[in-house]
């Protein structure tokens, strides 16, 4: 690969990444408003209880950030939740997903219709899958519910901000999604970057291409071990990857159906019980898998 090759990669993966940058701002500005006027107490202690708990925890999982699935998480380890609730806000959750494809459909009107199947597939998904694990769950292991545990699970949210908060202050409302943008532009930028020096300077666009249309049965796979990673960047990697239309469109439903931002970090935090928790994410792995392969199964007939 020459140097000059190299700056005009270079040159693209920065605009690439720059010109998306003021829609993200307005969607995680948009977010951070939303999340410290609604998510108070008492809508998570209503969405978090009751028969259709996998309801509310799907509708708020769709939420585009990753501290419902903390807060999820720490309610299931206190035994305020039941085990499908907590996978359908980890279904649901798409972390970074939804504001880069948004931020994509602005210029590319064809992402739209993308971007509502994928919320649609995810949602419903999350919350079928809640409501079946959860009639299998017994309910008598729950802990009567402690309002105060909304507030301590709220502590360790998404950039460790408090997501629970009414009082946010302004400082926060206005920082955390500047930082927050700004962190998820480095990343694309990033990923930009590397896939461009790989596909253009290294592997060359055929034989990629070939490669993709021979191993379309292992996208869902691989991208559901790389939504395995509890990290924002894991969302960004399998997003950008399909907008650039390098995987599938099951490949990226596998991979951010099973992405569920912090929540896994979060889980396995807990030593006391490690053999459940792997069990948990195993279950999950496969029902990502299942849904990714379905997809692209009907893709191909398609």
């Amino acid at each position: 690969m020459t140097w000059e090759l190299f700056l005009e990669i270079l040159k693209d993966a920065f605009f690439d990444s720059v010109k998306i940058l003021p829609v993200i701002l307005v969607v995680y500005f948009l977010i951070e408003f939303i999340e410290t006027r609604e998510s108070g107490k008492d809508v998570l202690e209503k969405a978090f209880t009751g028969k259709a708990a996998p309801l509310f925890g799907g509708l708020i999982g769709i939420i585009p950030q990753c501290g419902f699935s903390v807060v999820a998480t720490k309610l299931y380890q206190g035994k305020y939740v039941l085990l499908g609730t907590l996978i359908s806000v980890y279904f649901a959750t798409s972390d970074e997903a939804i504001p880069i494809l948004f931020s994509h459909a602005i210029s590319e009107p064809s992402v739209w219709w993308k971007l509502g199947l994928l919320l649609l597939i995810k949602f419903t998904y999350a919350v079928l899958v809640g409501f079946i694990v959860n009639a299998f769950c017994k309910k008598t292991q729950l802990s009567a519910f402690d309002s105060e545990a909304i507030e301590h699970a709220g502590e360790d949210g998404c950039c460790k901000h408090n997501v629970t908060s009414k009082r946010e202050t302004l400082k926060k409302l206005l920082i955390h999604p500047l930082l927050h943008s700004l962190k998820i532009i480095l990343y694309i930028f990033i990923i930009n970057l590397v896939f461009g020096v790989l596909i253009d300077g290294v592997v060359g666009v055929d034989k990629l291409s070939a490669f993709l249309d021979s191993a379309v049965f292992l996208q869902p796979l691989f991208s559901t071990i790389i939504g395995l990673i509890p990290n924002c960047a894991s969302s960004v990697v399998i997003t950008e990857l399909f907008a650039g239309g390098v995987i599938t469109f099951g490949g990226a439903v596998a991979g951010l159906t099973i992405n569920s931002g912090l929540g896994i970090a979060i889980l396995l935090k807990d030593k006391e019980n490690v053999k459940r928790n792997l069990g948990i994410i195993a279950l999950m792995f496969v029902l990502s898998l299942f849904v990714g392969y379905i997809t692209t199964l009907i893709e191909i007939l398609i």
